[in-house]
């Protein structure tokens, strides 16, 4: 199995073991399946690289909105990222910082922000902007850790839609981080490896 192939693996694992398996986000299932998903493995080795790549999800998920009844068109799109970028390493910091750009370049620049949003995930992702590598370890935050760097883009129609439809769609996340701080930071660590590892075996 290829890198790239190997990281779809690991994120496909990722958003049934633990997204959907552990109910992180209940909007998730009806769009685990293509075409409503769109899974995209990284080859680009620059921020600009990463730009364009986004911009061709935003395309591909605007084609449904522009011109409804499509067939085939995507509601949701994750482009999975390497370990490095623009010859470091992507952490979690560094990809914040990366969303920066992509939202000024991508989003805005193109006319997507009215229609499109981007989430995060990484590997050592924290809910807190001041975490401290090597600090005190919190469980609450594999609600946004995974297997590799994600950047999601999200209709910003799916998401009005989500919370009508959720009767506390605001209270998620932090029920998920209660819920996850109850199971502890070995089991939450264990389960997220396990996604990567199950791949090597392969």
């Amino acid at each position: 199995m290829s890198k790239l192939a190997r990281r779809l693996a690991d994120t496909r694992r990722w958003l049934d073991s633990i997204v959907i398996g552990q109910r992180l986000c209940p909007f998730a299932p009806p769009v685990r399946q293509p075409p409503a998903l769109r899974l995209r493995a990284s080859v680009a080795e620059c921020s600009c690289g990463v730009a364009a790549e986004l911009a061709e999800e935003a395309a591909a998920l605007r084609l449904g909105l522009d011109s409804p009844g499509t067939e085939g068109s995507p509601e949701t799109s994750l482009l999975v990222l390497g370990g490095t970028l623009d010859n470091g390493a992507l952490g979690w910091r560094e990809l914040i910082a990366l969303s920066w750009k992509l939202q000024a370049e991508v989003i805005v620049d193109r006319g997507h922000a009215e229609h499109l949003q981007i989430v995060l995930f990484h590997p050592a992702a924290t809910h807190s902007t001041y975490a401290e590598a090597g600090g005190p370890a919190d469980a609450g935050d594999f609600t946004i850790r995974s297997p590799h760097p994600v950047v999601q883009l999200l209709r910003e129609v799916d998401v009005l839609e989500g919370v009508r439809s959720h009767p506390d769609a605001e209270g998620i996340p932090g029920r998920n981080r209660v819920r996850l701080r109850g199971q502890g930071v070995a089991a939450c660590e264990e389960r997220l490896m396990r996604c990567i590892a199950a791949g090597e075996e392969a």
